[in-house]
């Protein structure tokens, strides 16, 4: 693999430094030039922080190459991409070549009180040793600069400053507009103390007056905390509750001051505003990177800069057409071109053909899935390893019964009991799983284990954690009936959580995110996507069934923890009173019984993944586990829904009552005949099942949780792209 710019960076940062690596790759791509990003881990978040979404899709969008780990890639420039990832404690999986390489200073050394925010001492040995270059210094911005030079590192410095760039195309210039009584003044920054001043001086620059109203994202709650009232031309919005764009042109004026002890190396939420054509206030010190684009002043002079802005409308507006000029010319994506010359060599150093190698063989994904009481964990994995394509080879190491489904589906899968069938007590099973477990991984050799259940087991985490060659990641449904800290004390064995989407998030109570920024959210995993459905005639003889009769799919489950006899017991009443009706009872491979529920019209079927056959049926009655629930109205199949109400399991109550409500499905307890019946009745009416499918209908692109999946792990864990994709 050869690159013009390799990225050593943590694709984990909240703020700027993302911000700055989402532009940098576009106008890179822009540029004609070729990126390649090597994902590392900055000692400054946890183990298990999420990624961040925007530059996901920016090395989407802009096909950036994620370096896998058995590759060796050559570069022009290779980026160390913010000064904590020098440091003992990150580790890079990939050796490179490259013919420039430094280190992008994002922060200055130490703050305003002297602190020192990086340890700098060790740079230019873990620089040479490690990476094989001389410690070169690209500061991104002259305050930054003259930090490094102070202290004592001007030997290191390059003569350039690789400047943050924005592109003008998603800050829309706010249109101009005549004189207004009441400006509307804001900012936006992460919710970091550091981010704001303290409470006098927020009232002294954020002052309550008639002539100004202040809106402001990103508010952290201890300073919040602090007010018994808001300010009454207060309004405060959480970080992100909008982008950035679109707040910023709900604003007259940006005003931004900070914590004393912050130095700002940059201001990116500056930038974003000057693109957008704002007149901004600021602390005199920023004028070393914002030059005349700016207004400045101390926090108690501020109000008296924004009176200037509000009567006096020529100033206003030649403050907003000189900021978005000063952006589009220093600041546009077309600089990258420029700065990118000043520290590239010409060229990659000729270097005599490599000898030809062996193709490198395909990584190894080790997926476990805990025991359950049905097919939802098992099936989740397999829809992942259909979205992993062949990019890796994926091997089943389950407690699941029904591990043969794996293998009839092509992978490699091993079963291992739990500890009921061994008559083993908790300690001495997670005993015997941890001697499995490692020798499986010792044997196989992953590059990555994956997890799926609601409890990591200690014989789980020990191993992976005694094997210590393998990015881990819990795949863990959400809707938790009620907290469970024994799971979420598990969570910082894990470097990436990952919560599969669900319908009705709004009734989830959060006990599975007390840690919001550790579990990664995605669309719904679906086994079959939409567009993979059999037609209603082919899907009817595939499964052998009449095409005249009206067909009724009937999974309620294996019923190993709670009682569904009532509702199959009205199913038959309402087949006895329907000669019309034909009713298809689909069971788990690992609760199929022949002579179940014997009556002529209820057939019984053996078929695994049910969802291309879902358009065989006209309506069905189900349980409203995650698995059916989501086909079910992915398909558009009119359903009623009879929630397993066990305290052991997730709230399907509220999934099935959700659906309801938004005119997806019917419902009903499994307690109620009369509704059930009522309901079945209801059913027969082709308008009301015609009602329910327009609205499942609605939801659309909601139903790409395994390929998000997939792409997640692929910067998580540095797996080689999908030949397959985008094909």
């Amino acid at each position: 693999m050869e690159f013009d710019v390799l990225y050593l960076a943590d694709l984990r940062f909240p703020g700027g430094t993302s911000t700055s690596l989402k532009y940098d790759l576009r106008a890179c791509k822009q540029a004609g030039l070729r990126a390649g990003v090597i994902p590392l881990r900055s000692p400054l978040f946890s183990r298990n922080r999420t990624l961040n979404a925007s530059v996901l899709a920016e090395i989407k969008s802009t096909e950036t190459i994620i370096v896998p780990q058995n590759e060796r890639p050559r570069a022009r420039v290779a980026l160390l991409y913010h000064p904590s990832l020098l440091d003992k404690g990150v580790h890079c999986r990939n050796r490179f070549d490259a013919e420039a390489c430094y280190l992008v200073v994002h922060q200055t050394v130490r703050n305003r009180d002297g602190q020192r925010a990086f340890p700098s001492d060790h740079w230019s040995t873990l620089l040479a040793d490690w990476y094989g270059h001389s410690l070169k210094l690209l500061p991104v911005s002259a305050l930054v600069r003259e930090d490094l030079a102070g202290n004592g590192l001007s030997h290191a410095l390059h003569a350039s400053t690789w400047e943050n760039l924005v592109d003008l195309d998603d800050y829309p210039e706010k249109p101009s507009r005549g004189p207004k009584p009441r400006l509307i003044i804001g900012r936006h920054s992460r919710p970091s103390a550091d981010k704001w001043p303290s409470l006098p001086v927020a009232m002294t620059c954020y002052p309550q007056s008639p002539g100004f109203a202040f809106r402001m994202m990103g508010v952290p709650k201890a300073f919040l905390d602090q007010f018994e009232d808001l300010p009454s031309n207060w309004q405060v919005l959480p970080f992100s509750k909008e982008p950035i764009s679109k707040f910023l042109q709900g604003l007259d004026i940006y005003s931004y001051f900070h914590s004393p002890a912050l130095v700002e190396a940059f201001g990116y939420g500056v930038l974003e505003a000057l693109a957008t054509g704002l007149p901004c206030v600021l602390p005199p010190y920023m004028e070393s990177s914002f030059s005349d684009a700016c207004l400045y002043a101390e926090p108690d002079e501020a109000p008296l800069v924004y009176e200037r802005l509000r009567t006096d409308p020529c100033l206003l507006e030649t403050t907003c057409r000189k900021g978005r000029a000063f952006v589009e010319e220093r600041y546009g994506l077309d600089q990258f071109a420029g700065k990118f010359d000043k520290v590239a060599t010409p060229s990659l150093t000729a270097r005599p053909a490599p000898r030809q190698r062996k193709a490198a063989q395909a990584p190894v994904i080790l997926t476990v899935t805990s025991n359950g009481v049905g097919l939802g964990h098992l099936s989740r994995q397999l829809a992942i390893a259909r979205a992993i394509g062949p990019r890796a080879n994926v091997v089943f190491f389950s407690l699941s019964e029904a591990i043969e489904i794996a293998r009839s589906m092509g992978y490699l899968a091993e079963f291992r009991p739990f500890r009921q069938r061994l008559e083993l007590d908790f300690k001495g099973w997670n005993s015997y799983f941890f001697q499995e477990m490692r020798e499986a991984l010792s044997h196989y050799k992953p590059c990555l284990t994956l997890f799926d259940g609601n409890l990591p087991y200690a014989g789980f985490v020990d191993a992976v954690e005694s094997y210590g060659q393998a990015t881990s990641v819990w795949i863990r449904r959400g809707l938790w009936r009620t907290p469970q800290p024994n799971s979420i004390s598990r969570e910082g064995f894990f470097d990436a959580i990952i919560e599969p989407g669900e319908l009705c998030a709004p009734l989830d109570e959060g006990h599975s995110r007390p840690h919001p920024d550790s579990v990664a959210r995605v669309d719904p995993v679906l086994m079959t996507q939409r567009d993979q459905l059999f037609d209603r005639t082919t899907a009817r003889r595939a499964l052998n069934l009449p095409d005249g009769a009206i067909l009724c799919l009937v999974q309620l489950g294996s019923e190993a923890n709670f009682d569904m006899s009532l509702p199959r017991a009205r199913l038959l009443d309402f087949l006895d009173r329907h000669p019309d009706v034909v009713a298809v009872d689909v069971r788990s491979p690992l609760h199929f019984e022949e002579q179940a529920d014997f009556h002529e019209r209820l057939v019984m079927r053996k078929v695994y993944p049910l969802g291309q056959y879902l358009k065989a049926f006209d309506f069905a009655v189900c349980a409203a586990g995650y698995n059916t629930f989501h086909e079910n109205i992915a398909a558009a199949l009119p359903s009623i829904f009879i929630p397993n109400s066990n305290p052991i399991m997730d709230v399907q109550e509220a999934r099935a009552e959700y659906g309801a409500r938004a005119g997806w499905n019917l419902t009903s307890s499994a307690d109620d005949p009369y509704a059930i019946g009522e309901q079945l009745k209801q059913m027969l009416d082709p308008d009301v099942r015609q009602s329910l499918a327009r609205c499942c209908l609605r939801k659309t692109d909601w139903w790409n949780g395994a390929p998000q999946i997939a792409q997640l792990l692929q910067a998580v864990a540095q797996l080689p792209a999908n030949p397959l994709e985008d094909r």
